[in-house]
């Protein structure tokens, strides 16, 4: 990420992730549930933004980034 000009690019990470996954401490008596976590690329904060627009130095300290996550809906497992 380009702090001073607030802009990004999508040069880290991976576009697509697959995956398969198996619990190894699943048992199937219990009830489970599932959904995943993930951490996007870091992006400008509003912080960055409005520094770049209005010709401003931010304050000492001023965070300039943000890392979003995102969440999947929970997969439920509810024995018989």
């Amino acid at each position: 990420m380009d702090e001073a000009n607030a802009t990004w690019t999508n040069t880290i990470g991976a576009p697509e992730l697959i995956a398969v996954w198996k619990d190894p401490a699943f048992d199937a008596a219990e009830r489970a549930f599932y959904y995943v976590r993930v951490l996007e690329i870091p992006t400008p904060r509003w912080t960055a933004y409005d520094a770049k627009r209005f010709g401003v130095k931010p304050l000492p300290g001023t965070r300039m980034t943000v890392i979003e996550r995102a969440y999947t809906s929970p997969i439920w497992y509810t024995p018989n």
